[in-house]
């Protein structure tokens, strides 16, 4: 991919500010980001006010704005090697390296595909072929960020078969001999699939099955006629450049598209009292100057409040330094907590997995609780007999930079785990990981994860995990400064 124009989709894209809403900020150089001036107090009430309701809905609406904004710029308007029609694939058919600038922590052990679907007007049909015993996960988003569904290895045993996409009203008949049926609370979503390779030079099987997984109109489907997909029309989001409030005209325009539950009228009311949240008005010109005003401050204090958010591992158990993912990944708007859906989950990454799919632990510092840094020193993880990852597929550590992309290095290496057949055991069972800059001796070589010169940090996947993952009882080992 080209590495310039990945980085302009980046900027343009991903709303992972740390200052104000200003894209050339990433999410994980907040910590060295000087601190923003404090507001001037407001005069007026309705400022004041409007503030309040403002962080309220930059928590809320978060992933929705950000969709919106990836979705535009890989549907619409696309910037480099990412670009596809609604319901389409674009299929990823070579594994990720440090040239993919997303800030969404991408694992370089798979390959991915993804799709922008919109089932406002009639159903989708997927179908999916038999993956046999390879790791192969479809997972369906929603616009706010929360997963509706799975086909694949675990949810259906990489069974073939057919499955309607629906949306959140949609009434009617599906044809017979479906394998399911799945229901999006919003009309429009993404599908995300990912499939195991052999090696980076065998990928000819997960090529195969990415081009087997098919989607079509119910219409198409029902007629035995081929789909081809061509829209490309979507909503716009806010201008960044002309648009001081652009965070809250996109999220007017995306919660129109994709109204959120009844459940949820009470915070609606709230966002709706200025000029907020679904059919409300997208020309926030109109509000009065104390409201547009205390808006303005919520955008300069809410999306840096979400990026630290993300940074500390929100509400997540820390053991070791290692943040466990959250156990309502996914299934947040079932407890109301839209602060995990929007830094944890949304801002961090893009979506998160049920935990019965796929445990994380991310960590950003070391034992000492000092924040990792290739420029400061050697560092070592050992896993002691008996302590490593539990799952049934594989499990891996990737290291990150610090805008959570894959770090560069001279090799052309980001993660190890059980996919590395070259990894040194110890006699014991016992696995030493080496994380530095400088190439160790040749004979450590295997086990060698590298660093850039500067700040990192880590993710530690477990794709089918053992229950003591599931259940947060397994101890992961520090990561011991040399």
């Amino acid at each position: 991919m080209n590495p310039k124009s990945l980085r302009q989709f980046v900027l343009m894209s991903a709303i992972v500010a740390a200052s104000g809403g200003m894209a050339q900020t990433p999410v994980a150089a907040t910590a060295s980001a000087p601190p923003a001036p404090v507001a001037p107090a407001a005069t007026d009430w309705r400022e004041t006010y409007a503030y309040a309701v403002g962080m309220q809905a930059i928590v809320y609406g978060f992933p929705v704005v950000k969709n919106l904004q990836q979705r535009y710029y890989m549907v619409e308007k696309p910037v480099g090697q990412v670009s596809m029609p609604v319901n389409a694939w674009y299929h990823q058919r070579n594994p990720g390296t440090s040239n993919d600038k997303y800030g969404s922590s991408i694992i370089d052990t798979l390959l991915y595909s993804a799709a922008w679907f919109d089932v406002s007007k009639e159903p989708l049909i997927v179908t999916v072929p038999d993956a046999g015993k390879r790791y192969y996960g479809l997972q369906l988003m929603e616009m706010y960020s929360d997963i509706f569904g799975y086909v694949g290895l675990r949810a259906t045993q990489n069974k073939a078969g057919s499955y309607a996409v629906v949306g959140p009203d949609w009434k009617g008949t599906l044809p017979k001999g479906l394998a399911g049926t799945l229901r999006s609370p919003t009309p429009t979503g993404m599908l995300l699939l990912r499939i195991v390779f052999d090696a980076r030079d065998k990928l000819k099987q997960t090529h195969d099955l990415q081009d087997q997984t098919v989607i079509s109109t119910l219409s198409a489907f029902a007629s035995n006629q081929p789909f081809v997909a061509s829209v490309r029309d979507v909503l716009d989001p806010g201008d960044r450049q002309k648009d001081p409030l652009w965070f809250f005209t996109t999220l007017n325009r995306g919660m129109t598209e994709n109204p959120p539950p009844a459940k949820d009228q009470p915070i609606l009311a709230s966002l709706a009292s200025v000029g907020l949240g679904p059919n409300q008005s997208d020309d926030l010109s109109t509000l009065s100057e104390p409201t547009r005003a205390g808006l303005r401050r919520a955008m300069a204090d809410g999306l840096p409040m979400l990026a630290a958010v993300a940074k500390s591992g929100g509400n997540a158990k820390i053991v070791n330094q290692w943040a466990y993912g959250q156990a309502n990944w996914g299934r947040t708007a079932d407890s109301n907590d839209f602060l995990t859906r929007a830094a944890t989950q949304s801002l961090a990454g893009m979506q998160e997995h049920h935990i019965e799919e796929v445990v994380k632990l991310r960590a950003h510092f070391d034992s000492q609780g000092k924040p990792l840094n290739g420029a400061d020193g050697k560092y070592t993880i050992h896993f002691a007999p008996g302590q490593i990852p539990p799952a049934r597929s594989f499990w891996s550590i990737t290291l990150y930079d610090e805008r959570y992309d894959l770090a560069a290095n001279e090799i052309g290496r980001y993660s190890r785990g059980s996919p590395d057949a070259e990894l040194h055991y110890g006699a014991d069972g016992s696995l030493d990981l080496l994380l530095q800059a400088q190439a160790p001796a040749d004979a450590l070589r295997s086990n060698w994860l590298p660093t850039p010169k500067g700040p990192f940090n880590l993710f530690l996947r477990a794709y089918l995990p053992g229950e003591s993952l599931i259940q947060q009882t397994w101890t992961p080992p520090p990561v011991t400064r040399n």
